[in-house]
């Protein structure tokens, strides 16, 4: 039998975070994430095959961690103050774990996934997708008769948040006083 696990795979991706949120995707190696997790070099090399494989699961644990709650509000939302909603999941984030809102808000995508296994790339694919189709769809329902409609929504929706939170990050983690600020950018954006 043999020996019990000193660290989940969820506690090493937490630990990964944290390292990439302090030093950048390019300096988080193995043996920092190893001392961030309290665990020796080789635990982590038997939970990842390797590196680049840890680094890309850390951009899609956080993606997913985005993803989820955004496109569920987004499709519910029968209105564009509902839809509005959808804003505040970037600080929200960002304020319940700022590792995750740094690795998504402050570094590139591509930083996280070089090296990637093709499975890690396509998970990304699949969510950048899932985002894609999930704003067009809110546009054509909430702002039928706009032509550019996806594309002002996606402003409103990704690109204030996006940008309020990076004023903060990674140095601060933004506060909820922001919330009302995106709420309101979003709405000009989107004349509502």
């Amino acid at each position: 039998m043999g020996r019990p696990a000193h660290i989940s795979n969820a506690q090493l991706i937490a630990a990964a975070a944290r390292v990439a949120a302090r030093t950048g995707p390019a300096r988080a190696t193995v043996a920092k994430i190893a001392r961030e997790a309290k665990v020796p070099t080789g635990s982590v090399y038997h939970r990842v095959p390797s590196r680049a494989a840890l680094m890309a699961e850390v951009w899609l644990e956080a993606a997913e961690r985005f993803t989820t709650p955004f496109l569920e509000q987004l499709a519910a939302a029968e209105s564009l103050e509902a839809a509005i909603e959808a804003a505040l999941v970037t600080p929200r984030l960002s304020r319940e774990d700022p590792a995750a809102g740094v690795v998504l808000f402050v570094h590139r995508r591509d930083e996280f996934l070089a090296g990637a296994p093709e499975e890690s790339r396509a998970r990304a694919a699949r969510l950048t997708s899932a985002l894609q189709q999930c704003l067009g769809q809110a546009a054509r329902r909430l702002l039928p008769k706009d032509a550019r409609g996806r594309e002002r929504l996606t402003i409103a929706l990704v690109g204030v948040p996006y940008g309020a939170v990076r004023v903060f990050l990674p140095q601060a983690v933004p506060p909820p006083e922001l919330d009302p600020v995106i709420v309101a950018a979003a709405r000009a954006a989107l004349g509502a």
